[in-house]
């Protein structure tokens, strides 16, 4: 698939939008995005750490480490130790610290600590008055299977209803992980029947197999 092809259309509220880095590394226009968001609210929530594991905001000074937890799990070697690998699907990066920061101008990271550790990150991309777009959830290989991801999950799911005044999530994910869909099935999310292309860029990776392309998932809280 192609941006190009209009039998599988771009996810969002115009038909070809120009993609703005957010949720699998897409791209909106600037009109697409919720307009002045305020996200204190949101960024006052820490989950209690009863068992020492702290939920909170990320700020810019935790770009890298978002960025290298991002590559862990879903590129090269080290993400072959948890099952969200998109090793066999795609070389090189899936982000870097530059493009974390540019996230940030326009989403919002919460990340879970386990001490000094962070074991997992997800990203809240505001998309209009009551829709969110999740994104940049990632979770240390090595303790995958842990219920890190789900703790993480709900948490996003709270802070986009209670903070954020969202009436459902969306999240686009590559059509060849079915193992992946069918995790996010269980959690609520069904297809809407969209499609998005794979952003045309080194700077996502470098596609291993043809046909890359995302289907658009979606749960209403």
């Amino acid at each position: 698939m192609n941006a190009n092809n209009d039998d599988h259309p771009s996810a969002g509220t115009v038909p070809s939008p120009e993609y703005r880095r957010a949720g699998c590394g897409m791209r909106y226009e600037e009109g697409e995005l919720k307009a002045g968001i305020d996200f204190s609210g949101a960024r006052e929530l820490l989950e209690p750490a009863t068992d020492g594991v702290l939920i909170r905001d990320a700020g810019q000074e935790d770009a890298g480490a978002i960025a290298k937890l991002a590559n862990r799990a879903y590129r090269g070697d080290a993400s072959r130790a948890g099952w969200t690998t998109e090793a066999n699907l795609l070389g090189g990066q899936r982000t870097d610290r530059d493009m974390v920061l540019e996230m940030m101008d326009s989403a919002y990271f919460r990340l879970l600590w386990e001490g000094s550790t962070l074991l997992g990150s997800v990203q809240l991309v505001p998309i209009d008055e009551t829709t969110a777009e999740i994104g940049m959830f990632a979770v240390e290989p090595s303790r995958q299977g842990e219920g890190i991801g789900n703790r993480l999950l709900k948490d996003a799911e709270t802070v986009a209803h209670q903070q954020l005044s969202c009436e459902q999530l969306r999240m686009r994910v590559l059509h060849q992980r079915n193992d992946l869909i069918a995790y996010y099935h269980r959690r609520g999310y069904r297809e809407t029947g969209e499609t998005a292309a794979f952003p045309e860029s080194e700077r996502f990776g470098n596609p291993l197999v043809d046909d890359l392309w995302f289907v658009v998932l979606e749960n209403p809280l």
